[in-house]
């Protein structure tokens, strides 16, 4: 078994009650926006993390690596911390540890970086290519069970191949069904898309995250959403609910 937490399930912007894409699987922290150290500590979880996956450096996905930090430093954090992300991950985290005067000898005594590319290895966790806008990262992970965590991502058969038989495949799904060319001009999926990807790659269950909830404010789009993802993916299809505890 498996468990996944999500701390976070919006795209591009935290809202009211929702908190950017981020999950815990263990140790390994996945990705890390706005509210993320907040979220940590609510769910008691702060001090599990060894690892923090990044997929690609847009601010939703990143900005909130430096509270972390900065907690981890005045609670005198002494365990290795090793963040993993594309090339260039050090250089920026570094740079904006720098922007906010930062008292780096305090961090980097314990803070690793590991720069990798589709195809590498860290532990459990096997890299693969997503296609967006800058150099982007999609994850797999297995353990008992088996998940994909695309990042954000157009439709790609780079996903499929990752995410092959696995027993959960947690995807972009920015844009509601029938927008297919606007979310791939955007760099994104739309639902139906994320849904065909699942089907072809066989996955057990279809987990619909980087939701618009900036643009649908009352979350009725979420019924929708699911809805049309049936129509193309015959395994069970749901929105992570955020800080709920999930076992695969």
């Amino acid at each position: 078994m498996m468990e996944v937490i999500f701390l976070g399930v919006a795209g591009s912007t935290s809202v009211k009650n929702h908190n950017t894409i981020s999950f815990l699987v263990e140790n390994l922290l996945f990705d890390c926006g706005e509210g993320i150290t907040r979220a940590l500590q609510e769910i008691n979880a702060i001090n599990k993390i060894d690892y923090v996956f990044i997929t690609h450096t847009h601010a939703d996905h990143f900005v909130g690596l430096i509270p972390l930090l900065w907690y981890y430093m005045l609670t005198k954090r002494k365990n290795k911390l090793v963040i993993v992300g594309p090339a260039g991950i050090r250089e920026l985290t570094i740079s904006l540890l720098k922007m906010y005067s930062s008292p780096l000898e305090r961090i980097l005594k314990w803070l690793e970086f590991k720069e990798i590319k589709p195809g590498d290895k860290v532990g459990p966790v096997t890299s693969g290519e997503a296609k967006h806008s800058i150099p982007a990262l999609a994850y797999r992970v297995d353990l008992d069970r088996s998940l994909c965590y695309t990042g954000d991502t157009t439709p790609t058969d780079n996903i499929i191949e990752l995410a092959k038989n696995c027993d959960l495949l947690i995807h972009d799904a920015t844009y509601p069904s029938g927008l297919e060319k606007e979310a791939i001009a955007d760099w994104h999926t739309a639902v139906k898309d994320a849904a065909i990807i699942a089907d072809k790659a066989n996955a057990k269950m279809l987990a619909l995250v980087h939701l618009p909830f900036y643009y649908y404010p009352n979350e009725e789009f979420t019924r929708a959403y699911i809805e049309a993802a049936r129509k193309y993916f015959k395994g069970e299809v749901f929105i992570p609910e955020e800080l709920k505890i999930y076992r695969i």
